[in-house]
């Protein structure tokens, strides 16, 4: 009855672990979602020059600031 006990010990604290990780909106957290937001396209004229994935605002930024100075129109899609 120990073992189980002990057992049953661990898995508590195992789950006041990640309670406390989504409290802190850690990005340990097993609910956080870890796909790509966005997807931004990059054109020459009418052709795709290349696509990256962007997780977050400032990624987005900065790749159409790397689109714009090589002289490339591109868009952003929502990744759903």
């Amino acid at each position: 009855m120990d073992y189980h006990n002990m057992r049953l010990n661990w898995f508590e604290a195992f789950e006041r672990h990640l309670d406390n990780l989504e409290e802190r909106n850690s990005p340990l957290s097993l609910d956080k979602d870890f796909g790509p937001k966005w997807e931004l396209q990059a054109f020459l004229g009418q052709e795709l020059q290349w696509a990256d994935p962007a997780y977050d605002e400032d990624e987005l930024q900065t790749l159409k600031n790397v689109a714009t100075e090589a002289g490339f129109t591109y868009t952003v899609e929502e990744v759903t």
